[in-house]
């Protein structure tokens, strides 16, 4: 029998800005940014983007009950999944809310106050019947989310704040860092810290680098961009995150392969795209 991975990833929803639906994103998915992370005990959650809808499905029929959701933050694409998660309603359930983006001071339950509020939503937070915890820290903070699990988090370069993750166990590490833009400076700095030497890291990529002009603070990069930054990070293999919406199949297919000639270690993310990283002998925690 194989040995468990240290970590194990799955893509629920790789998509930016809104969901997209029809024959054009069969192949990298519509649903916005959600990732699951199982490391450990538990499940760890990053961003509730409309792809925790079926993710909480699966966790619902799988009976999950010990669930950590990280926020990068909070613009629509990110938490319009929330209201329809389905442990997030279910008696037996232990969720914690984690954020440490908001540069208002903010906390977590005041987030998701917000995000079910009338007249945008017709229930409170209130019905969520799970055992909730809001937990709120700072960019910078080490978490453990479970024995063995260490999160280092980060501050990105993003409007209105945003947080990059780097998981680690047993050697491995897992880095989620989507919605930033490079600045040739501490942000990028920021992103090479996070991504130091990791075995697998999802970056945004929003723009291709003939886009990315008539971006500019927008708050999202370009895959020449990330690639860049991994190749200075040591990453072993990195994927580009985020898609623009409405961006075909077609389209972002040809960009991977446009990235590809440049870096071998790189691939779009694909919805429903399963990693396992094994544990390393002889290398400890960072």
């Amino acid at each position: 029998m194989a040995p468990s991975p240290a970590i194990d990833i799955k893509v629920w929803g790789a998509r930016g800005t809104f969901p997209m639906v029809g024959a054009d994103a069969l192949e990298y998915g519509g649903h916005t940014s959600c990732v699951e992370v199982r490391a450990g005990s538990g499940v760890i959650i990053l961003d509730a983007g409309s792809g925790i809808i079926p993710l909480g499905k699966a966790l619902l029929e799988e009976g999950v009950t010990e669930i950590d959701l990280f926020f990068s933050h909070v613009h629509y694409d990110h938490i319009i999944g929330l209201p329809y998660f389905l442990p997030a309603f279910w008696n037996k359930a232990r969720l914690r809310i984690w954020a440490g983006h908001m540069q208002d001071g903010s906390t977590p339950d005041q987030l998701v106050d917000g995000i079910f509020r009338a007249p945008y939503f017709p229930i409170t937070k209130d019905y969520m019947r799970a055992d909730v915890e809001y937990r709120k820290f700072s960019p910078g903070d080490v978490l453990e989310p479970s024995s063995g699990v260490r999160l280092v988090t980060g501050s990105l370069n993003h409007p209105n704040g945003a947080v990059g993750y780097r998981v680690e166990r047993k050697g491995a590490v897992f880095c989620y860092l989507t919605d930033f833009e490079h600045d040739g400076a501490a942000g990028d700095a920021e992103i090479r810290r996070l991504a130091k030497d990791a075995d697998l890291a999802l970056l945004d990529a929003t723009y291709t680098p003939e886009e990315y002009p008539r971006y500019v603070k927008f708050g999202h990069s370009t895959w020449q961009h990330c690639g860049a930054l991994c190749a200075e990070a040591g990453v072993k293999s990195w994927g580009m995150f985020h898609h623009m919406h409405m961006r075909g199949d077609l389209d972002q297919h040809a960009i991977e392969q446009a990235a590809q000639e440049v870096f071998p270690n790189s691939f779009a993310v694909r919805q429903g795209q399963h990693f396992l990283l094994p544990a390393k002998s002889g290398r400890g925690k960072k």
